[in-house]
């Protein structure tokens, strides 16, 4: 496989893993109830985005940096839900 083979695969991995969120963030934003998630699985999860930022931007991998910047994005409007129904 050559680079862009690898590139291309990361991209596609990426975007299936990211892309997954956005049915469960439209279903929890219609209802505005994320009463199925536990506070903990998402802090934890967050937790674990942040660091595969890092990760990417250490080693300029810009499908591991993309993934999770949106997924992070994804998982701030599943926290904002899960606060306000406190």
């Amino acid at each position: 496989m050559n680079e862009t083979s690898i590139t291309l695969l990361g991209v596609l991995a990426a975007c299936l893993t990211t892309g997954c969120w956005l049915p469960q963030v439209l279903k929890s934003w219609r209802s505005r109830s994320a009463r199925d998630f536990s506070g903990l699985y998402l802090s934890l999860l967050t937790s674990g985005v942040v660091f595969w930022i890092a990760y990417g931007l250490l080693r300029h991998d810009i499908a591991v940096i993309g993934a999770n910047v949106i997924t992070l994005g994804l998982l701030v409007v599943m926290i904002g839900i899960k606060l306000r129904e406190r």
